[in-house]
C-alpha cells in the first residue's frame, strides 16, 4: 500500500455508481466542501447531471475517468454487480488511492477488490446501517480496514466522519 502526501482537504472523492446511496454520500461530501466526481451507467448521465446540478458533484463519462482521478474512491453498486464493475474499472485506480464499497454484502466486494485492484491501493471499506432516505448524521457506519496503511485508514476515518 502506498501512503499519500495529500491531506484530506485536497482529496478528490469519486463515486462509481450514483444510485440513491451513492448520491446521498456524494452530496454530503460535496456539501462539506470536497471535490466530488462520479459516474453511473451511460444512459443515466443526462438525468444525473440534471438531478445533481448545483450540488458540486461533477458527472464524468465512465468509471475509468473516475478511478484515475480519485484519491478516495467509493464503489456504490449492487452486490450482484460488484465483481464485473471492479473488474472493468479497478485496474485503472490511482496508485495510493483509498477504495471503499457500499455493497450490502461484503464478501463479494472484498473478493473483487482483492482480485482486481492494484497492490498500491488501500482498501478501507464501509457498511452503512441506514438507507438512502435517512440522513447519515448520527447513523452507524462500520469502517473496515482490509488492506491499508495506518495513514490511509486514518484518512478514511476522517473522511467518513464528514458524514456525521
Amino acid at each position: 500500500m502506498c501512503s499519500s502526501d495529500l491531506s484530506i482537504e485536497y482529496m478528490e472523492i469519486g463515486f462509481i455508481g450514483l444510485g440513491d446511496m451513492g448520491k446521498l454520500y456524494a452530496r454530503t461530501f460535496a456539501k462539506a466542501g470536497y471535490s466530488v466526481i462520479g459516474c453511473d451507467l451511460p444512459e443515466k448521465r443526462s438525468q444525473l447531471e440534471k438531478e445533481l446540478a448545483g450540488t458540486g458533484v461533477k458527472i464524468l463519462d465512465d468509471g475509468i475517468d473516475v478511478a484515475v482521478k480519485s484519491d478516495f474512491l467509493i464503489y456504490s453498486v449492487e452486490a450482484e454487480n460488484i465483481e464485473k464493475v471492479v473488474e472493468r474499472y479497478g485496474p485503472s485506480t490511482k496508485a495510493g488511492a483509498i477504495v471503499a464499497g457500499q455493497t450490502s454484502v461484503k464478501t463479494p466486494e472484498i473478493e473483487a477488490f482483492d482480485k482486481y485492484l492494484p497492490e498500491s491501493v488501500n482498501i478501507v471499506s464501509c457498511h452503512s446501517l441506514h438507507g438512502p432516505s435517512v440522513n447519515p448524521k448520527g447513523q452507524t457506519l462500520i469502517v473496515i480496514k482490509h488492506r491499508s496503511s495506518d495513514e490511509a485508514y486514518q484518512k478514511a476515518l476522517k473522511l467518513f466522519g464528514v458524514l456525521g
